[in-house]
């Protein structure tokens, strides 16, 4: 594809001078570079409580944990999202009660999530979908009055901002992703960001079997070698779940130019928004006035809402090398999750019209003008 989805965002020089340190040191485990890689998100985020991970997924799966997601919980979440959100919530044991979305924006409603709480709701889950924010504030209002934990699945939206704050402010628990397509990339990675110090003390063991390693750490973040006096409680048996130096050293890379390039992803946006601002087949995604998106992806809605024009729109695109496409798939659809399959008009709608534009870093004014200008052509022979 001329004009990709998605592409890494690796400096290969970069990269490679990072790696070398670490080869060079010996120790590619758990170390120095990952205690930096966790101070840099802890600048870029304004935030203190964060472990890193080898995935979102595990991040995921340590938050439900931390919420008391077990056999016979359950928790309300949306299926519009990578089914990585939902597939920790089953491996522990806990049921999925689906919530419908915003047929406009592709989130979950807050509006529906209230008639869906029982005593047995452990956690409320959501993902902010292509990297524009939910409606953060009200979901975790209504997890704070219920006593229900919120776990905000950010694996879309590194850098997307609530009234000018990361979004992991407004969440009990917030995962990101650094695998090989986002804004930040690892190669594969992740970060659990927790409000709760009792929590973000609890996460660190969970990820290494239920044994503390920062703990026993030396200054330079290097592990300090076998320390087996600690006991592993029953309630905290964990998992290997930590990153490795090697994950980190790309992290680090990733990491420099990480905010320059959201810039552009959202400047790419604007000239989307000002392309399709009055053309009548598409809508660009609804999104609340305090967010600030990292536009993963440029998501819209066609006005024609079938399914199979839409697939027909994106052959078409591809076929002139635009990489136009679709993120995730409902995953209420999923035989996996049948059991918890309920009517759910908001997906409907938007499983029909919505689709996605190449955003990123890599596209200049230019490419996004001939983008929109196709997208257009190809979607005024269908009307």
């Amino acid at each position: 594809m001329k004009y990709p989805l998605f592409r890494v965002a690796i400096d290969t020089e970069s990269a490679l001078n990072e790696l070398e340190q670490v080869l060079d040191s010996g120790f590619v485990n758990e170390g120095i570079q990952v205690s930096k890689f966790q101070e840099t998100l802890c600048s870029q985020l304004g935030v203190k409580n964060v472990v890193i991970m080898n995935s979102c997924t595990s991040a995921l799966t340590v938050a439900y944990k931390l919420a008391g997601v077990e056999f016979g919980s359950e928790v309300v979440t949306t299926p519009m999202t990578c089914i990585a959100t939902n597939t920790p919530i089953i491996n522990l044991g806990g049921k999925i009660v689906w919530c419908d979305i915003n047929a406009k924006s592709g989130n979950i409603d807050p509006n529906c999530i209230e008639e869906l709480i029982t005593e047995k709701t452990k956690a409320i889950a959501y993902v902010n979908w292509a990297g524009n924010p939910a409606e953060v504030e009200a979901i975790w209002e209504i997890g704070k009055k219920y006593e229900i934990k919120v776990i905000q699945d950010a694996a879309h939206s590194y850098g997307a901002l609530w009234k000018g704050k990361s979004v992991s402010e407004f969440a009990d628990f917030t995962c990101f992703s650094f695998q090989a397509i986002k804004h930040l990339s690892c190669g594969d990675g992740g970060a659990l960001i927790c409000q709760n110090d009792d929590d973000y003390i609890l996460a660190r063991k969970l990820k290494w079997f239920g044994y503390d390693r920062e703990s026993v750490k030396n200054e330079q973040g290097e592990w300090r070698g076998q320390r087996w006096s600690a006991d592993v409680k029953k309630y905290e048996i964990g998992y290997k779940f930590n990153m490795n130096n090697i994950s980190a050293a790309i992290g680090l890379s990733s990491s420099k130019n990480v905010q320059e390039r959201i810039a552009i992803h959202r400047k790419n946006a604007d000239l989307y928004n000002r392309a399709f601002s009055n053309f009548q087949g598409i809508t660009p995604l609804e999104m609340p006035q305090e967010a600030t998106s990292s536009y993963w992806t440029f998501p819209l809605i066609l006005s024609n809402q079938n399914k199979n024009i839409r697939d027909a729109i994106l052959d078409q695109l591809n076929s002139l090398g635009i990489g136009a496409g679709l993120i995730h798939l409902p995953n209420d659809n999923y035989e996996a999750f049948e059991e918890s399959r309920t009517n759910l008009p908001g997906v409907r709608s938007f499983e029909e019209a919505q689709m996605s534009l190449p955003c990123g870093w890599w596209l200049d004014e230019r490419d996004i003008d001939y983008i929109s200008n196709k997208t257009k052509e190809i979607l005024l022979s269908f009307s």
